[in-house]
């Protein structure tokens, strides 16, 4: 189907000619002379592309333009508008820029701007709508990674959901390499009001070499050093008004921390070879799987710079702490990957379930995913058993070669262990490594006395009365 334009202007010559040219591009034109001709055209089919007068005959052109912008949010309709207005009349195109013209023309209008103009706004629509579908897949990404049943992991989101809501307050992620801590970054990113419709920049201070991070960061000046053939904008000027997202932030040398704390303390940075500070509004989250704090201790890392990047901590916690979230993250991750492969539909048998329920994941949800997509490469069926699990450095798992856990668990007729039974024995081990300490072992399991207390009673488990606490 053809892209659509409705050209509506009082003056017959220049619709003649704007029609022709538009027609020689392969759009399909319609033309009206009148405001209340236009605004029916439009009602009985919204064009792709609407050029409007400013000064029509029954109509102010500005004020037909915030009618027709209601009237497609009600109907879901991205016709673009383009005002049409007078070379002295700016006051007037800049107003309808704010009634939410897309662009503006000002008259005499040349017939190859005005072909340009409507080319771009096609383009930027098409660039706007993509951003928007990528924008959806990562929310929906985020929503599925991040979605947990594990209580301490619930309040982690509920604080990332507060500190988003406080667009200035720098952040500092911790954990273990593959926990998140880029999605949880993005996740609050993404829920920042105002900041959200910007961009989210992203350095990775470990993959770069330090000779180059300082331009990477800041920029450099032409001439700045011998192949600084042309200026160049760094990360932190191209995230103004958004996020900058510093990934393995302990790995920046001494030098470079010392210049990162200036500008986040002035909000102004100088490019390599520059003489001037420029100005910036950025929120920053760092994000290491070292602790900071020992860092700090040992001298790698500065106590200044430690404080001005760690005013809100959240700390990711491994996979093998949250255990009863790995079902959710490998169906919704096998789901992905069964489609991405070519194989919808794929599954988890129950004695795989249990068997990626005991593996203590070292690469973390990295590591899962890595797990569940060379299993399902190798598997012929639709389902990936417990035999057909590759974890580890592509090591099989079966009834033959069991995982640690199972070796220590299996039951006395040689079957594997429920999951319950899994459960009962885990709390049980727990409590004869607290010393029969509740109240501990509640916080291992990350989980609420009360629970911890239901479910030894559930499960039948006798504590000791001389190890009570």
């Amino acid at each position: 189907m053809r892209t659509s334009v409705l050209l509506v202007d009082d003056e017959k010559s220049f619709r003649v000619i704007a029609e022709a040219a538009l027609l020689r591009e392969g759009y399909a034109v319609r033309t009206a002379a009148s405001g209340a001709d236009g605004l029916a055209a439009w009602r009985q089919s919204p064009p792709d592309v609407m050029l409007l007068d400013r000064n029509l005959p029954d109509a102010d052109g500005v004020d037909l333009l915030a009618t027709l912008c209601q009237e497609a949010r009600e109907r879901g309709s991205d016709t673009l508008f383009l005002i049409i207005t007078a070379y002295a009349d700016v006051e007037n195109a800049v107003s309808a820029l704010r009634q939410g013209a897309d662009d503006y023309l000002t008259k005499p209008i040349q017939l190859s701007e005005l072909v340009v103009k409507v080319r771009k706004a096609l383009e930027a629509r098409h660039l706007r709508n993509r951003v928007r579908a990528l924008r959806r897949e990562k929310n929906t990404t985020q929503d599925a990674i991040l979605i947990s049943e594990s209580p301490p992991m619930r309040m982690l989101l509920e604080h990332a959901r507060k500190v988003a809501e406080s667009p200035s307050t720098s952040v500092l992620l911790q954990g273990e390499s593959g926990t998140g801590k880029e999605i949880m970054a993005r996740f609050i990113h993404e829920h920042t009001p105002g900041r959200s419709e910007e961009a989210m920049v992203e350095l990775n201070c470990a993959a770069i070499a330090e000779n180059l991070l300082e331009s990477e960061l800041f920029g450099h000046e032409r001439g700045a050093f011998t192949d600084a053939k042309t200026g160049k904008q760094g990360l932190l000027e191209v995230a103004a008004g958004g996020t900058l997202f510093l990934d393995e932030i302990g790995e920046l040398s001494a030098a470079l921390q010392a210049k990162l704390l200036r500008a986040l303390e002035t909000m102004s940075f100088r490019r390599v070879g520059g003489t001037r500070d420029l100005a910036v509004d950025v929120r920053v989250i760092a994000a290491s799987n070292r602790n900071l704090e020992d860092e700090v201790a040992a001298g790698r890392f500065r106590l200044d710079l430690f404080h001005r990047i760690d005013v809100f901590h959240l700390t990711l916690p491994p996979l093998r702490d949250r255990r009863m979230d790995i079902p959710l993250f490998a169906n919704w991750m096998l789901n992905r990957i069964s489609r991405r492969l070519g194989r919808p539909g794929a599954t988890l048998s129950p004695d795989a379930m249990q068997v990626l329920l005991t593996y203590d994941y070292p690469g973390n949800v990295r590591e899962l995913r890595n797990i569940l997509e060379r299993s399902l490469i190798l598997e012929t069926g639709s389902q990936i058993t417990a035999s057909s699990l590759l974890i580890g450095r592509g090591r099989r798992t079966g009834a033959n070669e069991p995982v640690d856990f199972f070796a220590v668990s299996q039951q006395s007729d040689g079957r594997l262990p429920s999951l319950a039974e899994l459960q009962k024995l885990y709390i049980e081990r727990l409590l004869a490594h607290t010393g029969g300490n509740r109240s501990e072992a509640a916080r291992l399991l990350r989980l609420s006395y009360p629970t911890v207390i239901k479910k030894i009673a559930d499960y039948g488990i006798v504590v000791a009365p001389r190890s009570l606490r």
